[in-house]
């Protein structure tokens, strides 16, 4: 809530608005997250239907079905009040990143979405699971704290309506994406791939920039780069060498002009 206040103040909108709809899109993802959890474990709630509201007795939300819900409610209410949905999304998008930061964390002294077994020497124990796991929590947060920084400074500054949800969306599926075979659990694979392609499909839409072409651009500069980095080395090294020749020349009493 914090980074959308300040992202309010940043864009001069109003703060009250934006904190309702903030308030209405966490609810949406309160609902979808319980709603997909009951559907991915309906053996549970079969024999008693009641035990959807016993969050006491039967604890669980998804994270995949939160985020659904939330983006969803958040489109049917901007359409409703005829508000622009790529602005608010934008706004979103960094909540989202800043909230999944402190999931995390959170996750990490939980002791849910656990990694796998390790033995390694930054492996932890966890709560609730047996041995030492690979650390996923920590290096999630890690990685979206980065994304957050990089995504801030784009967001304070002027962009392209909905380009700010459309690299938030790439770099939580990436985050996701690379972390997956260090997790127990695998099942988040498939909507990380979804995040990400989703999340090219708006950048690509929203900047109206052709994905080959793109694609060319980056790969040209990359080859620059490399090609720079190359020559500079070589031009360094030949500067050595002929310092090194000028010494072995100096010490064996040959004169150099």
């Amino acid at each position: 809530i914090f980074l959308v206040w300040r992202l309010c103040r940043a864009w001069d909108l109003d703060e009250e608005k934006i904190l309702d709809i903030t308030l209405v899109t966490f609810i949406g993802g309160l609902i979808g997250a319980r709603l997909y959890f009951v559907i991915s474990h309906l053996q549970l709630f079969m024999a008693s239907p009641l035990n959807l509201i016993l969050i006491n007795k039967f604890p669980g939300f998804s994270f995949w079905g939160g985020i659904l819900g939330g983006w969803l409610l958040l489109f049917f209410f901007t359409r409703r009040k005829r508000l622009d949905f790529w602005q608010f999304a934008d706004i979103a998008s960094v909540g989202l990143i800043g909230g999944m930061i402190l999931s995390s964390l959170g996750c990490f002294l939980g002791g849910c979405s656990v990694g796998v077994p390790s033995k390694a020497f930054f492996a932890v124990t966890m709560l609730g699971s047996v041995g030492k796991r690979w650390p996923v929590q920590i290096v999630e947060a890690f990685l979206l704290a980065i994304s957050l920084r990089y995504i801030w400074s784009k967001a304070v500054h002027f962009h392209q309506r909905g380009k700010i949800v459309s690299l938030g969306f790439i770099y939580i599926g990436f985050a996701k994406l690379i972390l997956e075979p260090f997790k127990v659990d695998h099942s988040g694979a498939f909507f990380s791939v979804v995040f990400v392609l989703l999340g090219l499909t708006i950048f690509y839409k929203i900047t109206k920039q052709n994905p080959l072409m793109h694609a060319k651009s980056v790969l040209r500069s990359l080859s620059m780069q490399n090609f720079k980095k190359s020559w500079y080395n070589q031009k360094t090294s030949i500067g050595w060498k002929l310092r090194s020749l000028k010494k072995i020349l100096r010490r064996s009493n040959v004169k150099f002009s």
